[in-house]
């Protein structure tokens, strides 16, 4: 966590300071950013960097969180969504439009939590995963308590395992629309908002009639 010098530093010193240190794990990655590269971009001596922050370690503690804090805040303050006014349909579709929309405001946001998704060489890996996930899970718990409490989504079916189909899929639709060559299924990159839109009218469907063929008769429909 940052020092208590860090603390008493003018506000537009800390922004600095954390921009250019998000920008620099975000496209290096923990183990190759360089805190020295930090500081010289920051004006600042690798002297006052330790000051500010004592280990490595803890300045990627503090990018993360605050990083996060500010994607939940502007979230919740930009990209409300009405669950009452709106349909499933409408609530899935906003939901991913939204999601694009905002780490296109904020790649480097974007671009620290895939380097944090994909890579394990970063300090307690697996304890900032499950930090990021009870954060980014929650609009998906959202969507799936009002689909259960309207009975579109079948009760029976544990909110759990929703969860993971939900948000994998939402983590590969963002993934493939920032980086289109990895993925062709959903390359969004290259249409229109209209064609994204007709693309996830097609996953919604799919998410709520399943993959069962509707020409399975008798005994065996009634197995599956």
């Amino acid at each position: 966590m940052p020092t208590e010098t860090f603390l008493s530093l003018p506000i537009v010193k800390q922004d600095k300071i954390f921009y250019n240190s998000i920008k620099e794990f975000a496209d290096k990655g923990y183990a190759l950013a360089s805190t020295n590269k930090i500081a010289k971009e920051s004006n600042i001596s690798k002297g006052s960097m330790f000051q500010y922050f004592v280990t490595k370690e803890e300045l990627f503690f503090f990018v993360v969180q605050r990083a996060l804090s500010e994607v939940v805040n502007v979230y919740k303050k930009n990209y409300t969504i009405s669950f009452i006014d709106m349909d499933l349909r409408q609530l899935f579709i906003t939901s991913c439009l939204q999601l694009i929309e905002f780490y296109d405001k904020y790649p480097y946001h974007y671009r620290l939590y895939l380097r944090i998704h994909y890579e394990i060489d970063s300090p307690n890996y697996k304890e900032i995963r499950r930090y990021l996930s009870r954060y980014i899970s929650a609009i998906i718990n959202r969507f799936i308590d009002v689909g259960k409490s309207k009975n579109i989504i079948r009760n029976e079916i544990p909110s759990d395992l929703l969860l993971f189909f939900i948000n994998n899929f939402l983590f590969r639709f963002v993934e493939v629309h920032f980086d289109p060559d990895i993925e062709p299924t959903l390359n969004d990159s290259y249409f229109s908002k209209d064609r994204i839109i007709d693309g996830l009218n097609m996953v919604y469907d799919l998410f709520m009639e399943g993959i069962k063929s509707n020409n399975l008769k008798g005994e065996n429909n009634e197995r599956y």
